[in-house]
């Protein structure tokens, strides 16, 4: 889908946003949407982050009122805020894809309001759809972190982990950034080597998934056991076990790459 980046609100009649506020996004549970009517909301654009969004001609803005401490509900019958993770787990391809570049636009924006150069105010160029420092003519575009995910298997079991950042019994396959001058396949044995202390061969790529939360590109990988045994690098890993692929814990939805990864082991066994 084309789509354009824009930094000027347009007045309209009616203008369309996706709101964030405390790492949330705001969501009408009754219409089951988060593209909200700027009708029926009141929001200070003056003390707010946003950026538009073109999707097929179609604009949207990503506004961050973190800063709001006013109702911003004036027409909808309801509003709750909801945690990114939790609606990437029941919403579509489409609207995942939507509410993540919102996200990461929006990021791009408040991390890169100054130059690193000189230290001005960044402008934003339209023709580059980009941020530009006026001193230095640096530009500066939406960054991209390349992560691998590494789908480790042993004939009919695979090695899921549960890393200390998750919820209580959720568990998925392993993974990390690409350093500087690593490749992907490079960076598939070292994490799972740093992280469960096991070693992989056979490393073949499955596919890709953007994951702007706030900023990254997945990259899915599958491996087999080599050798070595489970050592946990407790500052990551909370625990880790191989799981027959019909009995497996709890793990991400299909929604997501890691999601895919698993599912794909379970079909080819089955």
């Amino acid at each position: 889908m084309h789509f354009k980046r824009f930094l000027d609100i347009k007045g309209t009649d009616t203008n369309h946003y996706i709101v964030f506020k405390d790492n949330k996004i705001i969501y009408e549970p009754e219409l089951n949407t988060f593209i909200l009517d700027s009708n029926y909301l009141n929001i200070d654009l003056e003390n707010s982050t946003y950026v538009g969004i073109a999707e097929d001609c179609h604009k949207i803005y990503a506004i961050d009122i973190n800063s709001s401490i006013d109702e911003i509900n004036i027409g909808y019958k309801s509003l709750v805020e909801y945690d990114i993770r939790h609606l990437l787990a029941i919403s579509s391809p489409e609207d995942i894809v939507l509410m993540g570049r919102a996200n990461q636009l929006l990021h791009w924006v408040k991390s890169n309001k100054y130059s690193g150069y000189s230290g001005n105010l960044n402008k934003f160029n339209k023709k580059e759809e980009a941020l530009i420092c006026p001193s230095t003519s640096s530009i500066i575009y939406p960054s991209i972190a390349p992560c691998v995910l590494a789908m480790v298997t042993n004939g009919n079991e695979i090695l899921l982990a549960r890393n200390n950042m998750f919820p209580e019994g959720l568990f998925s396959v392993l993974a990390g950034f690409v350093e500087v001058s690593e490749s992907a396949e490079e960076t598939v044995q070292r994490e799972v080597l740093e992280e469960v202390g096991v070693n992989v061969k056979n490393i073949k790529y499955h596919g890709s998934q953007p994951w702007p939360f706030p900023s990254q590109l997945m990259l899915g990988f599958s491996c087999e056991y080599d050798s070595g045994e489970i050592v946990l690098d407790k500052n990551e890993i909370a625990e880790a076990n191989w799981y027959r692929y019909d009995k497996l814990p709890y793990v991400p939805p299909k929604t997501s790459l890691s999601g895919q990864l698993i599912n794909s082991f379970v079909v080819d066994h089955s």
